[in-house]
């Protein structure tokens, strides 16, 4: 195993803040604890303290940091689980978002609950790193994405815990700032034994900073269908009773105004169109009815009024709404979102959606290219009302785009399985 001795001087300097922090960081877990941003009865697994007993034997910790990631890795386990039924993991994760997603998860594969704990992860505090790993000992660490933890990584290396990082993300922005200290980011990411990019495109950028990565393919293509409650549906498809429904889903700022324009408008020749808009981020439900008005609110049981519009600002139902409306625009894409950066289509793709986007979708540059004609690029908001128009107007070209999409999704079936082999591998040969 490769274990770099001498530390890159501003990892040293990182090391030295955080150490310097760590008094102060107790109260800050404290606040976010009072923001519900924690559960205030397992808040000291933040500072590296478990709250479950370790399993006997190899463990396989996969940490991710937001929801895409959490999901993506989920097809990996399952992929590991049934070559060694034996095999635990350690999944842990840094919001409390992520953890409902993962209850959920462990919910619908009842045969893996035994084999799955869940932790919040440490801060980064060399200490509670430390405390953390000497309990834990995972037989590999499996970072997701763009999950760059300077001292676990360093902690890992000290107690020869092999790493790895999985469907690997360096954007073009993240590129230009590490090019500024190249140095850096090769000091760290050389001290994992594997790293898998998630695109061509991502592999190339890290090849610019002089890091090797392997591309087999985006774990996302790879994700389960999204769970559902099947009573839900068959209730709601009963109450709307055929009305034509499109759904705008992980809408961020200023989208939902444009959606309910585009609503008024389509409403003129749908007069029983349902439109339902699903935030990224459901706490935003009061600062969305401020700016489009009174609709009903599916987080206070209410169906759509009148207008047919419907917010539903409520966790982990995408997959049920996927399912009521094959018909989906997929938000924080339109140039009215300060950032912009789009979301993941695969979801959508796999549960035969036709599907549009905006044209701000960089950090999925790769998996809206993957998709190519399956995706609509949407640039204004007459283009949105004559896409909805469309596919509303012709089911038999709606059907058409689903099933490319769909064929496309199907091209990787294989990725979580090779992804888990050689993961399994890496894991046994440190033990």
């Amino acid at each position: 195993m490769k274990i770099i001795i001498e530390d890159h001087f501003l990892l040293s300097a990182w090391t030295a803040l955080t150490n310097c922090l760590s008094p102060f960081l107790p109260f800050y877990l404290q606040n976010r604890c009072k923001k519900g941003k924690e559960i205030p009865n397992r808040l000291k697994e933040r500072q590296g303290y478990p709250t479950q007993s370790r399993p006997a034997g190899s463990i396989i910790q996969f940490h991710a940091a937001s929801v895409g990631e959490l999901v993506s890795i989920f097809s990996v386990i399952k992929a590991i689980h049934i070559q060694d039924s034996s095999q635990s993991f350690l999944i842990t994760t840094g919001t409390v978002t992520s953890f409902r997603i993962l209850e959920n998860f462990i919910s619908h594969h009842p045969i893996l609950t035994r084999h799955i704990i869940h932790q919040f992860i440490p801060l980064d505090i060399p200490q509670w790193i430390n405390r953390f790993l000497t309990y834990w000992h995972p037989s590999l660490i499996v970072l997701a994405e763009s999950e760059i933890w300077p001292n676990l990584i360093k902690e890992a290396c000290q107690k020869k815990i092999p790493l790895a990082l999985i469907n690997g993300r360096l954007s073009d922005r993240s590129l230009k700032n590490w090019k500024v200290c190249p140095s850096l980011i090769q000091n760290i990411l050389s001290r994992f034994q594997w790293i898998v990019s998630q695109s061509e495109h991502d592999q190339n950028n890290f090849a610019h900073l002089q890091i090797t990565t392997d591309y087999l393919g985006n774990l996302k293509q790879t994700a389960q269908k999204l769970h559902f409650n099947s009573q839900e549906l068959v209730e709601l498809e009963n109450y709307f009773n055929n009305s034509p429904i499109w759904l705008a889903a992980s809408t961020h700022p200023n989208e939902e105004t444009l959606i309910a324009k585009t609503h008024a408008v389509l409403r003129k020749k749908w007069p029983n169109l349902i439109t339902i808009i699903v935030p990224r981020h459901p706490e935003r439900g009061q600062e969305i009815i401020n700016e489009i008005g009174m609709v009903a609110q599916r987080s206070k049981h209410e169906l759509p009024f009148e207008n047919g519009l419907w917010l539903c600002d409520t966790l982990g139902e995408l997959g049920l709404f996927y399912r009521l409306a094959d018909i989906v625009f997929i938000g924080n894409s339109l140039d009215v979102v300060h950032k912009g950066g789009g979301h993941n289509p695969f979801e959508a793709a796999r549960l035969n959606c036709t599907i549009a986007t905006g044209p701000k979708i960089h950090n999925f540059r790769q998996a809206y290219y993957h998709l190519q004609k399956a995706v609509t690029i949407i640039h204004t908001i007459d283009d949105l009302t004559n896409w909805v128009d469309k596919m509303l107007s012709d089911p038999q070209l709606r059907k058409k785009q689903a099933c490319l999409a769909l064929e496309i999704m199907e091209q990787k079936s294989n990725l979580a399985t090779d992804i888990g082999t050689h993961l399994l591998k890496l894991a046994r040969q440190s033990i």
